[in-house]
C-alpha cells in the first residue's frame, strides 16, 4: 500500500531545536524594536482596556476568565483517561477554588466600590 503522507522524523523532540534559532525567535518576537523587553503578562487584549477599571470590574471579568478556563479543563478532562485524566480534574478542583474566592470578594464589595 502506498502512502501518502511520509513518517515524521526519527529524532522530533526538544532535542532536535536548534538553540540559537530558538533564541532569535525569542528575541524577535518578546523584545519590541525600542529593545527594552515586554513587560510579563501583558496581551494585546490588555492594552486595549480601559486604563481605569473598577475592583468589581477586574474582579467580574477574572471570575469569567475562570469559568471558561474551568469548562476548557472539564473538556480536555472528558477526553482523557487514566492517570493524565486525574491531572485535569485536579486543575478543575484548583480553578474551581479560584473561582470561589474570586465570587466571595465578589459578594463582599459594597455597592459602589471603585478603588
Amino acid at each position: 500500500m502506498f502512502k501518502v503522507t511520509p513518517n515524521p522524523p526519527v529524532s522530533s523532540g526538544i532535542e532536535s531545536i536548534d538553540p540559537q534559532a530558538a533564541d532569535r525567535a525569542l528575541a524577535y518576537y518578546i523584545l519590541p524594536q525600542g529593545g527594552s523587553p515586554k513587560r510579563p503578562g501583558t496581551t494585546g487584549t490588555q492594552d486595549k482596556a480601559s486604563g481605569t477599571q473598577s475592583r468589581e470590574e477586574a474582579l467580574v471579568n477574572a471570575s469569567s476568565i475562570l469559568d471558561s478556563a474551568a469548562a476548557t479543563a472539564y473538556e480536555n478532562a472528558d477526553n482523557l483517561t487514566g492517570a493524565n485524566r486525574k491531572v485535569a480534574m485536579g486543575v478543575v478542583h484548583l480553578i474551581e477554588l479560584a473561582q470561589r474566592e474570586v465570587d466571595s470578594v465578589i459578594e463582599d464589595l459594597p455597592a459602589g466600590v471603585t478603588s
